[in-house]
């Protein structure tokens, strides 16, 4: 008993390392020191085979039965033995075995089975010249420990042993003593274990995985395992290297999303990348440039055959840029490429010519841009100007345009021909200096108005032409709009000096032809009064009766004569035009009162209705006035060759946000005028009147459009006519 508890002390307490051994090479025991020795924990060593800790070629050596042992005549041995640290670098240990004693004799607690029994006592070498390898393992074992920054690990079937303390701390936040004895899956996000369990461990294998995080956030690594396989039996070592992926990942997003954004924008600006290398006749094409020509994403032409895309009329152009581009010039070209059902689509192709490498032939690289709907905008914009030049050089109105200021600053052949200036002397003249005097007061007040786009009517104005005379245009302004501002307006101008004169002569025609058409009315009520005065001329003669009497009722009867010629002249004579305020209620009443007597022969009565009173007022020529109502009541009582009644109303009238209107309306109630007819009624040498020349309802319509009015006509067959005259009533009426 004494003799078991002093070997038990000296073995444990020995400085060195000591180790009993079976005579085949197995470990029975070995004390603390031995086992720190290898980086193993007590005990750690006990029933390990002696060969599985021994490096290189003298492992093969120490597995030969008796091949390490002393024999029996020389009990005891030094030598020197590399063996392998639990770490997997080398430890060179300096080392006597000696023949301790047989097994049977040892004390309680130390049984070796049969056989021999060896004792091994180690100490570790630190520097010797045949150690190099091991010491570099030493250096590079604290290289490891204390400044990688990937974290290395061993562990045996899973289970972690060492850690490299400085970059697991930085990565993961744990130290070495948390890490020591857990499983590494316990580490490995549980979708990433299932993973793992899947891999076929050989030699080696690369791993993308999680990896927790002291606090709990998993972080991506890349881990190479490599699997060193052991003596015994479901026994397996592992070294891991892991590397933090955070940062690769991260750049591997922002890759992901600025090629995403790329394409994005490159299929925004219908934009596509290409690049080949013309040698080999490869080109790769971007999904966007694929789209662009309207080819599926497996198609994968050479230069020839993306050559073969374009329209035959540009490929030699094509070629030619190709070639230009390698003797060192920029690509550029545009053309036509076909698609697939046959139409033509425009691109723009750019590109550069670079070597990658030094010596290595040319690459090309460059962008193709779909141009279709900018050519599509450049020809409708060329079509545009081309259809503006050809309205304003073949029109035979005349165009100029003014700025702002008032100021010609073009000028179309038609207007030269009407104001005998060439365009030259007209550009940069202000539009006043063509105006006739009396019209610069006037056209002063409306130009403000035009430039403001707030009056786009049409008007008669008077110029003066290169020569003197004086002309009449009727000018249509149209303004002029850059990026949405006014910066001027266009002048239609057209010349109708000589329609004014053929519409003067036809009014005075028709003027010549309604007095002619009363005269036999005119007559009979001119005769009446005559009558009466010869009567009382011979009463006063043969002295009958009371001359202050007669002498009265002549009076009123030469009178009414009077007033008969006198509208009959001022519908005959001409007058000028003059524009002033006229009580339409009157004019129209006079005119009944004109016609009265010829519709009293006809059967016909005239029913007129009116405002009591005076008005309502317009502003116009009264002699033109009544020249119109004149005609229309002509027309009404000729439609009624057995009688009947026409009904004549006048009244003011209005609509919310516009100017008052009076309105004349005139009912007959002839035989009514087909819808077909009513369509071309107021055209010149139309007429419903087998003798009618239509002229009539023509000078009509352009007097009540002079001035500012509109006639509407109705009709049904069989019940009659209505006729509205609307005028503009007078400015304060």
């Amino acid at each position: 008993m004494e003799m078991q508890s002093l070997f038990e002390r000296v073995f444990t307490q020995l400085s060195s390392g000591a180790a009993l051994l079976t005579g085949d090479g197995k470990f029975v025991r070995a004390n603390k020191a031995f086992c720190a020795l290898l980086g193993y924990p007590e005990g750690g060593l006990q029933g390990v085979w002696e060969a599985e800790v021994t490096a290189g070629g003298e492992e093969a050596a120490a597995r030969q039965p008796g091949a390490w042992a002393p024999d029996s005549l020389t009990p005891s041995c030094t030598m020197e033995k590399r063996y392998l640290h639990r770490l997997g670098h080398q430890v060179c240990l300096s080392v006597q075995q000696t023949l301790l004693t047989q097994a049977a004799e040892l004390p309680e607690g130390f049984e070796a089975g049969s056989g021999s029994v060896y004792l091994l006592e180690a100490r570790e070498v630190k520097a010797l010249p045949s150690a190099g390898p091991s010491a570099c393992a030493s250096e590079l074992h604290h290289l490891i420990s204390g400044y990688s920054r990937d974290i290395i690990a061993y562990g045996v079937n899973g289970i972690l042993e060492y850690v490299s303390p400085a970059s697991l701390h930085g990565l993961l936040g744990y130290t070495p003593e948390e890490i020591a004895g857990v499983h590494v899956t316990e580490l490995v996000h549980p979708d990433d274990c299932r993973k793992l369990h899947r891999e076929n461990f050989r030699d080696s294998v690369l791993i993308n995985c999680r990896l927790r995080h002291k606090k709990g956030r998993y972080i991506p690594f890349e881990v190479a395992v490599n699997r060193m396989p052991t003596a015994i039996d479901g026994f397996h070592k592992d070294v891991y290297i892991g590397r933090d992926m955070t940062e690769s990942e991260r750049v591997q997003r922002a890759l992901r999303t600025s090629e995403r954004r790329l394409a994005q924008t490159q299929e925004l600006a219908r934009i596509g990348g290409w690049e080949g290398d013309l040698a080999a006749g490869e080109v790769i094409l971007s999904p966007e440039l694929l789209r662009i020509l309207d080819r599926p994403f497996s198609f994968r032409p050479s230069f020839r055959g993306l050559v073969n895309l374009l329209h035959p009329e540009d490929r030699s152009h094509a070629i030619g840029s190709l070639r230009k581009t390698l003797e060192g010039a920029a690509f550029h070209f545009e053309g036509r490429v076909l698609n697939r059902d046959g139409s033509v689509k425009y691109i723009r192709a750019q590109g550069t010519a670079a070597a990658w490498e030094e010596g290595s032939p040319p690459r090309l690289q460059g962008t193709v841009q779909d141009v279709s709907g900018q050519k599509l905008m450049l020809q409708m914009l060329e079509e545009s100007v081309d259809r503006y030049t050809s309205l304003k050089r073949y029109n035979l109105d005349g165009i100029v345009s003014l700025n702002v200021s008032g100021i010609i600053t073009s000028a179309n052949p038609a207007a030269e021909r009407i104001t005998g200036y060439s365009t030259l002397e007209l550009i940069g003249m202000h539009f006043k200096d063509l105006l006739h005097e009396s019209e610069h007061d006037r056209v002063q007040s409306v130009f403000p108005r035009i430039m403001n786009a707030e009056t786009l009517e049409a008007s008669e104005i008077r110029i003066r032409h290169r020569t003197g005379r004086t002309l009449h245009l009727l000018v249509t302004p149209a303004p002029i709009f850059v990026s949405r501002k006014q910066v001027g307006c266009y002048i239609l101008a057209k010349d109708i000096t000589e329609q004014k004169r053929k519409d003067e002569l036809l009014l005075k025609s028709e003027k010549l032809s309604i007095a002619g058409q009363l005269a036999a009315g005119v007559a009979h009520e001119i005769r009446n009064p005559l009558t009466a005065l010869k009567g009382f001329v011979q009463l006063m003669g043969r002295g009958c009766g009371s001359a202050d009497l007669y002498l009265r009722i002549m009076a009123e009867e030469l009178e009414r004569i009077e007033s008969i010629i006198s509208e009959l002249l001022m519908l005959a004579k001409p007058q000028a035009l003059r524009m002033k305020d006229c009580d339409l209620g009157t004019l129209v009443q006079e005119v009944v009162l004109l016609l009265g007597t010829q519709a009293s022969l006809q059967n016909i009565e005239i029913d007129l209705q009116r405002p009591a009173g005076s008005g309502p007022w317009i502003r116009g020529n009264s002699n033109q006035i009544k020249q119109v109502f004149i005609n229309l009541l002509k027309n009404a009582m000729e439609a009624m060759p057995r009688g009947g009644v026409i009904r004549v109303g006048v009244e003011e009238t209005g609509e919310t946000d516009a100017a008052p209107l009076s309105l004349v309306r005139i009912i007959d109630q002839g035989g009514g005028i087909a819808e077909e007819q009513l369509r071309v009624l107021g055209e010149p040498f139309y007429s419903t009147k087998e003798a009618g020349t239509g002229l009539g309802l023509m000078v009509s319509h352009k007097i009540v459009e002079h001035h500012g009015g509109s006639i509407r006509i109705t009709s049904e067959m069989g019940v009659g006519t209505s006729i509205e005259v609307v005028l503009p009533a007078a400015a304060g009426a």
